[in-house]
């Protein structure tokens, strides 16, 4: 079908035209072929058809029209898509009612035979056709024709609709048709309703003359909640509800469908809420008098019913299904009130149960219920409230004002009963003041409500609507209001609450409850509710002439003689509450004048602490920041600032221990004040700023000249935190006097503390002044006020600054080499590594080109490295520098540095390779020198960092190196470095010897000069070097230590290729002497006794794990480096598969079978294979494109990756299944077809679903992308249909075989199937058939492999060389050998492994041809 939409896209509309005779009846068959994607392919050529030929389709159009709408109404959406585009192509869209009002009669002709007379069974073959493929093409046609029926209806004009009258009531009349209300499909359920909805809107009559059968199809399938049918049952049921006037009469309200509504209401609509609630304001509002009689008991049993969904399960655990239940509730709510509006006493029970027992009850079951609180019912029933007092005006007065004096005596009642408790639920407390603060302001709500879904249907009469019309309308949404409850019940209440609450502040002192005054205050910082707080006597005490303006305002009484008393509390910790009383006071202030006059009067008292939280959360408002501006720029703040950075000044000078208050507030309420600015304005005063800064600057001062006086630790530090984050955050701050002289003393300090002989003064303090001169350095303005300061503080900056950067790289490598460091020096390295220093300095051009000058000047200029080579601790930092150099070196602009490089590099790998040789000589003893561990892990560091610039220079610098350089490294530094480096991996098994021969060549391994290592009774062809390196480094794979594992990997993987050629050599010295059994070999032996002693314990390890199930390995553990150690093992194996020929896997596979290891791996590989193989990482919500699984992203074997180790197992599982089903597939389909039911079907499902896919697509592009060309055949493949198609022709002779990859490929059988033949005999090409499966089934190698057998065997018959007359094949299906052993007696030939089979299952000896003894 895709060549032929090829052929109508290329050929002329002439040549085309020429399909259209037999287009129709082509296209009715296969446009419902049970493949979708036959389906979606016949629509996509069917829209280039149209697109060629145009108008010439339409003396045919009649004859496909049906099947062309059906098509449209597809059940694969892909395929329904084609066709509507198809559609488009051909009509415009003002053109297509007339086109389809012109097929009209057809379209129905077809949806009637398909609808009433077609079966399973008569419209596919019962005789070819399995059952299952029957049904559900029946199935689709059902589902695909009542939609397009439906579709035929919303399509067709009106005048064309009439004319189908009469035969749409030949098809609404059948019971048949009625039947589909019931049947046990439901997407043909879910299609009837649809068509049902449909025929309301445009064919109302014709429903009205069934009314019978459509009211009981429709209300009586009320409870019908599966997620396909339910929408569209309830718009039918809306749409009978408005066309069918009398539908009541048709079937029982109270006892078919109400008792299943309130069954399916109860329990919350059954995980379907969101679909379902939006539809029962429609409902109700449509129900007629005799329904809903008596109007008590049906509210009750509907409301109650609804608010009880809220208790289901679904609605406890999804947030949308609770919302979509109290939406509908509280809607519903509202209506039935408007519904019974009144004075009567019905009308008024009905009332006071809305409130009594619905309303309020919901409320009181929110306020213990977060996730109630936090949904939308609090906005709602300020929504309700609000909606009542706008009619609490006019004639409906007195219901509304009954309404809400009757909610908010109960809801008084109901907040008192929480409050008026000492032991107070604190969940109540917070919602009873989230309820009140959205009531207030229904803005604060924490969740919006969501737009609800467009439901179609009216509520008005019918002589109002008219003949049939619908005008759709949304549900009820609710108003966006933004103004408060006008009326006093609120204010009342809140009053109300915070005096009964205070009762319990003050007697029980209870926390609960001070913290709901709090929340009630920041919501309603109103005068009467502090009023209401204080009694009469607290309203008396004079407060100062300064205060006494506001004398007469209840909340600076309340702050004065209350909040300030418990914020000065000894033993209260959390006092952010309390300052959010502080914020809610002062808005009771008329003036920003009178807040700062307060704000200064009460803060001479209170603790750092409570000054902190002010400032912070003054600053994270801006319109607060505004208010409260002139109290942080007033001079009360800022002289108590100024005082306090004294107080921390002197207490650290004489290194006395300061409060607490002092040591955790103190210093970050200094660096806050003078890090935040306000319209590029300090916070505080400048003049306080300055002070403060000349403060630190003279204790910094005093400091220097103290030298060792005193523990200045503490002192020093907390300065530089101060002053790193006032240069870091301030711009133009060394433009202050102060601050210039205060960045001079640091610059010297740094000099004096070089200098200091407390060890432990210069680890702490001389760090943090680096710190803050970097800081410094970033912030070193381009023109500052005069010229010599200016070049004062560049000299500093570049004598000193880049001299102390330097130090703290040396020391940061430092710690990073002391693996068994004592405790102190890894608390430094994790400060030093908190700094982030290089990256900061990576972020400045300018600063990062002045240090790395620096670097190299002290390094190579003042003979550095020769000092570093005589002194082990400098040794190791220059080694550390030097690789960076390699990185960071090319992109500079020095010329002196670039010709520097060259030098550098070569002067690294001389020294490399002296000093490792010097090593080498001395006994082994001293291989375990912590000291000389550490100095060959940094010369492995040098080396790794070498090979990485040389492997992969960067961009544009290849070209700027001098040629002779590059040579030299390869000729001579790079087999120098390795030689010694080998050797000394089998001394020190260490991680970053490891990873230095990662770059080892693979010349140099096979050449190797290791001492030699056998094992006794090893059979091997391999040369001695070659076993040796297998036997010496296999081990390894079992290592303690991950990067050693993968770095052996990375090594042994660099030979495994070149291995298969020594046993093809010794195979083929064989060949003529195998007699008897098939040949037998053995992979390399090294990684067999790897995984023969691993192979148990990872049967102790998991064996407790079902095959299946997921077990999770702790990253590092003991667990993990032997199943790391497994896995690269088969990954080597697999290299090695791969690199053999075909013969040669046939043997190993073989000694895989006989041993069962590729058994036991597989068993291994379900339990750590996780069940869901996806990538961490990825977004929630599904994309377009597929999702990334660990079989479709390279695994990343790096020795250095810290992160993400616990997905490394699963991915590298996960990688050695697909080698093994791309490598080994015919051992995997054999060991898949052995195991039990459970775990078949367990390896089933995921290999499909996740691997299938992937190795299909990498299968058919290999074959499309291969350059391996055969004589006399051709291969081409279709990725779209999965395959591939093999064409051999040889003289008059032509031969084309299908191959069909399966969906579980490749654990399933490949179909070979039949294509054209010529000059070929019935039984030979049934031979080839036969062979060429065999072959596909079982070789363990890929298509084109397969095929190349297959056609090898189909030449060597055209040759002459007859068939083995065991297995009548040339070739042999496993081991690929040649027929050699002939019978004396009758000349035929047989392969050996043929032979060998017949004589031990016949037990005789005699040939199978003409009987007569073989000798």
């Amino acid at each position: 079908v895709q060549e032929f939409g090829t052929m109508c896209q290329e050929r002329q509309p002439d040549v085309v035209k020429g399909v259209l005779p037999y287009w129709p009846r082509i296209y009715c068959r296969i446009s419902m072929d049970h493949d979708r994607r036959v389906r979606e392919a016949t629509q996509q050529a069917f829209e280039q058809l149209v697109l060629k030929v145009k108008r010439n389709l339409a003396p045919y159009l009649k004859s496909i029209m049906g099947h062309w709408l059906i098509s449209q109404c597809d059940t694969y959406s892909p395929a329904a898509s084609a066709a509507s585009a198809a559609f488009q192509a051909a009509f415009p869209l003002n053109k297509q009612p007339e086109a389809i009002s012109f097929c009209k009669d057809e379209i129905l002709n077809v949806l009637q035979d398909n609808l009433l007379k077609e079966t399973a069974d008569t419209l596919s073959d019962p005789q070819s056709v399995p059952e299952e493929e029957r049904e559900a093409k029946f199935i689709r046609l059902l589902t695909s024709s009542l939609l397009a029926l439906k579709r035929l209806l919303s399509i067709l004009p009106e005048q064309d609709r009439e004319l189908l009258k009469e035969r749409l009531t030949q098809l609404i009349t059948q019971g048949k048709f009625w039947k589909y209300s019931k049947h046990k499909t439901p997407q043909i359920r879910g299609a009837f309703f649809e068509l049902i909805a449909t025929m309301c809107a445009h064919t109302p009559q014709l429903i009205q003359a069934e009314a019978a059968r459509a009211c009981s199809a429709v209300l009586l399938s009320i409870d019908d909640t599966d997620p396909v049918v339910l929408p569209p049952l309830w718009e039918a049921v809306l749409h009978i509800l408005s066309c069918v006037d009398n539908c009541w009469t048709h079937v029982s309200a109270r006892k078919g469908v109400m008792p299943k509504l309130w069954v399916l209401l109860k329990e919350g609509g059954r995980g379907l809420a969101t679909s379902l609630h939006p539809n029962l304001l429609p409902f109700i509002s449509r129900l007629p008098a005799e329904v809903t009689q008596p109007n008590l008991e049906f509210s009750r049993t509907f409301l109650t019913s609804v608010i009880q969904g809220l208790l289901s399960d679904r609605a406890k655990s999804s947030p949308s299904e609770s919302a979509a239940i109290i939406f509908a509730t509280m809607e519903c709510l509202r209506f039935i009130v408007l519904q019974n509006i009144g004075e009567e006493q019905e009308q008024r029970n009905i009332q006071n149960m809305l409130i009594s027992e619905q309303l309020l009850p919901l409320i009181d079951r929110a306020l213990g219920n977060p996730s109630l609180q936090t949904g939308p019912l609090f906005p709602q029933v300020s929504d309700i409230l609000l909606s009542w007092e706008k009619r609490a005006v006019g004639k409906e007065a007195p219901t509304f004002q009954r309404l809400l004096s009757d909610f908010w005596e109960g809801l008084g009642r109901l907040c008192t009963t929480y409050v008026d408790c000492e032991e107070a639920e604190r969940t109540a407390l917070e919602g009873i003041a989230s309820l009140l603060q959205i009531m207030h302001n229904p803005n604060s709500a924490s969740k919006l409500t969501k737009k609800k879904k467009t439901v179609k249907i009216c509520f008005t009469d019918r002589e109002e609507r008219g003949q049939g019309e619908e005008p759709p309308r949304e549900t009820p949404v609710v108003e966006e209001h933004h103004c408060p409850l006008r009326n006093g019940h609120l204010l009342d209440l809140v009053c109300q609450l915070a005096e009964l609450n205070m009762v319990y502040v003050c007697d029980c002192e209870s926390e609960r409850h001070l913290r709901f005054l709090s929340q009630l205050l920041r919501a309603f910082p109103s005068p009467q509710v502090f009023q209401v707080l204080l009694r009469p006597e607290e309203m008396k005490p004079e407060m100062g002439p300064e205060l006494g303006p506001l004398a007469e305002n209840a909340a600076v009484h309340f702050l004065l003689q209350r909040v300030t008393v418990w914020l000065k509390q000894d033993d209260r910790k959390d006092t952010d509450f309390l300052v959010d009383m502080v914020f809610s006071s002062l808005q009771c202030c008329s003036s920003s004048d009178d807040k700062t006059l307060i704000l200064n009067h009460i803060s001479r008292d209170l603790s750092w602490s409570v000054i902190l939280q002010l400032i912070e959360k003054a600053c994270a408002d801006p319109v607060r920041l505004e208010v409260f501006i002139g109290w942080l720029r007033g001079p009360v703040l800022g002289e108590r600032l100024v005082g306090l950075a004294g107080e921390l000044c002197v207490m650290g000078l004489r290194g006395s221990p300061s409060s607490s208050s002092h040591h955790a507030h103190g210093w970050p309420l200094i660096s806050l004040a003078l890090s935040q600015q306000h319209n590029n304005v300090p916070l505080i005063g400048k003049a306080y700023v300055e002070q403060i800064i000349d403060k630190l600057h003279t204790t910094l001062s005093e400091a220097k000249g103290m030298s060792d006086a005193g523990n200045m630790e503490p002192l020093v530090t907390f300065i530089s935190d101060v002053a790193a984050t006032f240069f870091s955050s301030v711009k133009g701050c060394l433009l202050l006097a102060s601050a210039e002289e205060l960045l001079m003393t640091v610059f010297q300090l740094c000099n004096v503390v070089v200098n200091f002989s407390n060890i432990t003064q210069q680890q702490t303090m001389f760090p943090q002044l680096c710190v803050l001169l970097v800081n410094a350095c970033l912030m070193f303005p381009g023109r500052c006020s005069s010229a010599e300061p200016a070049a004062r503080l560049h000299c500093c900056v570049t004598n000193i600054c880049f001299n102390v950067v330097s130090e703290i790289f040396y020391g940061l490598q430092w710690c990073e080499e002391m693996e068994l460091s004592p405790h102190m020096v890894s608390e430094y390295h994790k400060l030093l590594q908190s700094w982030s220093l290089e990256q900061r300095i990576h972020n400045s051009s300018l600063i990062r080109t002045s240090l790395l000058d620096t670097l190299f000047k002290r390094s190579a200029v003042k003979n550095v490295i020769f000092f570093f080579f005589f002194f082990p601790k400098y040794a190791f930092s220059f080694l550390m520098i030097l690789p960076s150099w390699c990185s960071q070196l090319w992109p500079l602009r020095s010329t002196f540095l670039r010709s520097l490089a060259p030098t550098l590099i070569k002067l690294a790998s001389q020294h490399v390779i002296v000093l490792f040789s010097q090593t080498a000589r001395e006994n082994s003893s001293m291989f375990w020198n912590p000291w000389v561990q550490l100095f060959v892990c940094a010369n492995c560091e040098l080396i790794v960092r070498l090979s990485e610039f040389f492997t992969s220079p960067p961009a544009g610098v290849e070209e700027q190196l001098p040629p002779e350089l590059n040579s030299e490294w390869k000729e001579f530094f790079l087999e120098g470095i390795h030689n010694l480096l080998l050797p000394l991996l089998i001394k020190i098994p260490s991680e970053a010897v490891g990873e230095a021969l990662i770059y080892i060549p693979v010349e140099l391994l096979t050449q190797n000069k290791l001492p030699p290592r056998f094992v006794a009774d090893q059979r091997s062809s391999l040369s001695e070097p070659l076993q040796t390196l297998l036997n010496t480094l296999s081990p390894l794979l079992l290592f303690k230590a991950r990067p050693l594992q993968l770095a052996v990997y990375h090594i042994l993987h660099k030979v495994m290729p070149l291995l298969p050629e020594s046993d093809s050599e010794s195979a083929s010295a064989k060949s003529d002497d195998e007699d008897g059994e098939e040949p037998c070999l053995s992979p390399p032996a090294a990684l067999m006794s790897i995984l023969s002693a691993t192979e148990e314990l990872l049967e102790s390890i998991l064996g407790g794990v079902q095959v299946g199930e997921f077990a999770v390995v702790q990253p590092l553990s003991m667990e993990h480096c032997c199943i790391l150690g497994y896995l690269l093992a088969w990954k080597l194996l697999f290299t090695f598969f791969k690199a053999s020929s075909s013969h040669l896997r046939a043997q190993y596979s073989l000694h895989l079978k006989k041993t069962r290891s590729l058994h036991k791996l597989l068993l291994h590989l379900f339990r750590l294979m996780p069940e869901i193989p996806s990538v961490p990482g990825q977004p929630a919500e599904p994309s377009s494109k597929e999702p990334k699984t660990f079989f479709t992203e390279s695994l990343s074997l790096s020795p250095r990756k810290t992160e993400g180790l616990q997905f490394e197992v699963p991915h590298l599982a996960c990688s050695v299944y697909y080698g093994a089903l791309k490598d080994l597939p015919a051992m995997v389909r054999l060991w898949w077809n052995s195991q039990e039911k459970r775990v078949f079907s367990t390896v089933d499902k995921f290999t499909s679903k996740y691997v299938s896919g992937v190795l299909s697509a990498q299968e058919i592009a290999s074959v499309q992308s291969s350059t391996q060309t055969f004589e006399n055949m051709t291969v081409k493949a279709r990725s779209a249909t999965r395959e591939v198609i093999a064409t051999y022709s040889v003289d008059d002779i032509f031969i084309e075989l299908v191959i069909q990859l399966p969906q579980n490929y490749p654990l399933g059988s490949i179909l070979v199937e039949s294509g054209r033949r010529v000059g070929v005999a019935v039984q030979q090409w049934r031979n080839w058939m036969l062979q060429l499966n065999t072959y596909l089934t079982h070789q363990n190698g890929s298509i084109l492999e397969g095929l190349s057998l297959w056609k090898n065997n189909v030449d060597k018959r055209f040759e002459g060389v007859e068939d083995c007359m065991i297995c009548f094949s040339v070739i042999h299906g496993s081991n690929y050998s040649l027929p050699k052993k002939a019978c004396r007696t009758c000349k035929k030939k047989f392969h050996s492994a043929c032979l060998y089979k017949w004589f031990t299952s016949s037990n005789k000896s005699t040939c199978p041809l003409c009987r007569e003894t073989f000798f």
